[in-house]
């Protein structure tokens, strides 16, 4: 019964129901219409308290008999004053949302997703609403019997006067926001808020950091002959999974689940979803494989709820578009960013496939993943458009000389490897002695964090011999 009922729910409820409660917290608070919700409830609560204090106090509004009202200039002020901050509703998001496909159009369609999702956005929004609802509820109040109004009057003024005083702000907020570095920061701090913080409470705790500790340790490179495959019935981007559900109803099941994908992986029917494997304390006759299917939402799109690489490809978008607009500001900016959130990604996750329940057993092999996939799809589209311009050659490798001196140790090398492909890819020559000399120092910096000098003194003869550098640089000219 309870699966038919989740069948026929629809598709964005049975999304929300497959997430956790943090996860299901920060989509709710991304969407754009919960807060001015909230906001349009206060209205009518204010609306409410405005009529009760109108009409039960008012023997005591003696004082304020200066802002005092007839019934016909209260309704005409309450019709001017609605017509007014509707206008200054739709003029200001119209304007922005042109605004905004411009800019989209510049750097990415994310940018207005973004832009709508921020927090300081629908507070404004909010506020709009609020104003309109409440002068509109209070319009309705008005009666023609009474023939005078004090608290209607004064209310209508200070909303108005708050609408006007939002406007600006927002105003404020907006031209601020369209900047490019506060697009990238924006964009940064959204993923480490929706992405890392997400993980960080509902994947890392199950993670085994030792998968030899673990109890039954049915590895699949071991028991690929035993395995029961499940394939997807549906197309879809993997959005969503309920790694905690997973693993606790795998514990009720005793058996031990491998995913043949993950999150923002694209899945097309009859693909091997997962696979799982029986164990001697298996406590079920049968599997129910649909169970386990209901814990692994497809959607249409990809999103940031659990995608790591959907936050880092956001921001490659926006130094492609740089490069390609001739913005080396712009990409100087985005390329700070990106390496921010490696280095919070290489924080938060260990980076090992195997989940473990609360007894340290094995439950979930996760598809392999490794800190270089994610430094490739940063810098790996990035790399092809600056081969042919040694300035951006540069300020990539500087980018990877500022990662490599902030990671841990045994991540070094990998931006150490990463900049040799970038070297190596360069196409040109350079044109000043001071591009020679900085592409020669990243270099030789990045060496120095992987503990790699003989690589790169290889690395520094391959180049002269190539003519990007001078002989004098095989004598530690650089140096």
């Amino acid at each position: 019964m309870l699966h038919m009922l989740f069948r026929m729910m629809p598709a964005p409820v049975k999304r929300l129901i497959s997430m956790s409660s943090r996860q299901r917290w920060h989509e709710t608070r991304a969407s754009l219409w919960v807060l001015p919700a909230i906001y349009i409830f206060i209205a009518v609560f204010l609306s409410i308290i405005s009529f009760w204090i109108e009409f039960s106090l008012r023997p005591g509004w003696t004082l304020l008999s200066a802002f005092t009202t007839e019934y016909s200039l209260t309704q005409t002020m309450y019709s001017t004053m609605l017509s007014g901050v509707l206008t200054l509703n739709a003029f200001t998001f119209n304007s922005m949302l042109m605004v905004l496909t411009n800019m989209s159009n510049q750097f990415t369609p994310r940018v207005l997703i973004n832009f709508i999702s921020n927090r300081r956005t629908q507070h404004a929004i909010g506020i709009f609403n609020l104003c309109f609802f409440y002068l509109l509820i209070v319009f309705f109040f008005l009666d023609s019997s009474i023939s005078q109004y004090t608290i209607f009057p004064i209310a209508g003024v200070l909303a108005t006067a708050f609408s006007v005083l939002n406007f600006i702000l927002f105003i404020n907020h907006a031209t601020k926001w369209m900047q490019a570095p506060s697009i990238t920061t924006d964009m940064k701090k959204q993923s480490e808020e929706r992405i890392l913080n997400t993980l960080h409470y509902d994947l890392e705790k199950y993670r085994a950091d030792n998968p030899d500790h673990l109890r039954l340790s049915y590895l699949p490179q071991k028991h690929q002959d035993k395995a029961q495959s499940v394939a997807c019935e549906t197309s879809g981007y993997l959005q969503i999974i309920d790694f905690g559900k997973l693993i606790q109803e795998a514990q009720k099941d005793g058996i031990v689940l491998q995913l043949h994908c993950s999150i923002g992986d694209f899945l097309l029917p009859d693909l091997t979803f997962f696979s799982y494997w029986t164990t001697e304390e298996t406590s079920v006759e049968e599997v129910d494989e649909q169970k386990y299917r209901r814990m692994l939402f497809l959607g249409d799109r990809q999103n940031e709820i659990q995608d790591l690489s959907f936050g880092v490809q956001k921001l490659k978008d926006i130094a492609v578009k740089a490069i390609s607009n001739d913005e080396p500001g712009t990409l100087k900016d985005t390329l700070y960013q990106l390496i921010d959130l490696l280095l919070s990604i290489s924080k938060v996750t260990s980076f090992t496939p195997y989940l473990s329940d609360g007894e340290n057993t094995l439950r979930v092999v996760m598809k392999q993943e490794y800190f270089s996939d994610y430094l490739y799809t940063a810098f790996g589209h990035i790399s092809v458009y600056v081969k042919n311009d040694p300035v951006l050659t540069n300020m990539l490798l500087e980018t990877l000389v500022l990662l490599a001196r902030s990671l841990p140790q045994d991540k070094k090398p990998i931006c150490w490897s990463y900049g040799q492909v970038v070297a190596q890819s360069f196409a040109e020559k350079f044109a000043y002695e001071f591009e020679q000399r900085s592409f020669y120092t990243h270099l030789r910096t990045l060496s120095v964090e992987a503990r790699d000098p003989q690589t790169f003194q290889q690395l520094v003869q391959e180049f002269i011999e190539k003519g990007t550098l001078p002989k004098s640089y095989g004598e530690g000219k650089g140096s």
